[in-house]
């Protein structure tokens, strides 16, 4: 696991601490002010807490020190049931003009309260809030460079002046299914292999789609394969807790985010741990009718003898297959520049 992927995690933990520590300060400063101004919400709360205080004593106490019966403060206030008490507060608090959970709702995230973790059914926060995946899927994001390419590569960026004939058959083809399902990601799953010469527009097009998305409010994890890998092999390698953690993080947002890029697939380093996991990851995403976008330089030969029948089969039965021909644009591009410049 590099060195990133620990501050990372790190500055988002530091995160959520300093935002209960900010939480329980508002939270004071609320209690403050209604005690101040309903001084019968500050009575309940000491009514109720003396109370308690004599119930636990019945509790404790020998057979015949307490009398048997209702439990009552020194003023004579019977102890309440949750739900009552609870009741009794809200409408003491919407009577005086103030929002019933007004010295509750006080997270960003109430589901999680602002820690990161939802509880488990033993009660410990140990379940991984959508609020950290999704902070975590954007700082992942920034580290990848796709909030950078996304600048340039858009569909408002996008020329086809250097398509032409059949090149331009497949590239316009394409281009039109993203359109369409970036236009309506929602309506009706789908998933895109690109494959075919290098610089001829299939990452561009990735981040076309992923720039729509990212608009609408949805979840884009973007990795190369060999970044991805190499990071997932160094969490499973390293045997600590953290670098597991953050390989379960990773796991998470590559089989729930709403559209996966795998860019660049057949750069990695192929062992029988990269297939495990590419299995795995192809194969979880499709179950749960999540979208993705291959992109490879492979042919279509050269992917099934490398990846197996098995993947092979999984791709290409569930998988929209994109081929991109031509000349390197890229190439194309630098040529032109150096011209202008001459």
């Amino acid at each position: 696991m590099t060195k990133n992927s620990d501050r990372i995690l790190d500055d988002i933990r530091r995160e959520y601490d300093r935002l209960q520590l900010e939480n329980r300060t508002r939270l004071e400063q609320r209690k403050q002010e209604i005690f101040e101004k309903i001084p019968a919400y500050k009575a309940l709360l000491q009514n109720t807490r003396r109370s308690e205080l004599s119930k636990l004593y019945q509790k404790l106490a020998m057979p015949g020190e307490t009398p048997d019966g209702e439990t009552k403060d020194g003023g004579g206030e019977v102890l309440m049931d949750q739900e009552s008490l609870r009741k009794k507060k809200e409408s003491l608090l919407t009577e005086a003009g103030y929002p019933a959970d007004y010295l509750s709702g006080i997270w960003q995230c109430k589901d999680c309260e602002d820690t990161g973790y939802l509880r488990d059914a033993y009660g410990a926060r140990s379940i991984r809030c959508k609020c950290f995946t999704k902070k975590l899927t954007q700082r992942l994001s920034e580290e990848s460079g796709l909030a950078e390419l996304l600048k340039t590569e858009n569909f408002d960026h996008l020329s086809l002046d250097y398509y032409q004939g059949e090149d331009l058959e497949n590239f316009s083809r394409a281009l039109e299914l993203c359109r369409k399902f970036a236009a309506n990601p929602k309506d009706g799953y789908k998933n895109f292999f690109f494959y075919g010469n290098i610089g001829t527009g299939k990452s561009f097009l990735s981040c076309c789609v992923a720039k729509e998305l990212l608009d609408k409010g949805l979840e884009v994890v973007y990795y190369s394969a060999g970044r991805l890998f190499d990071r997932l092999a160094a969490a499973k390698n390293a045997g600590r807790s953290d670098q597991e953690e953050d390989a379960g993080a990773v796991r998470s947002m590559i089989y729930e985010c709403d559209l996966l890029i795998l860019d660049d697939l057949g750069t990695e380093w192929f062992n029988s741990f990269v297939f495990s996991e590419l299995f795995s990851l192809i194969n979880e995403r499709i179950l749960k009718e999540k979208p993705t976008i291959i992109s490879t330089n492979l042919s279509l030969t050269d992917l099934k003898r490398i990846y197996s029948e098995r993947l092979f089969s999984r791709i290409t039965s569930n998988y929209l297959i994109c081929k991109f021909t031509g000349s390197d644009i890229r190439r194309e591009k630098a040529r032109q520049a150096q011209e202008d410049q001459n």
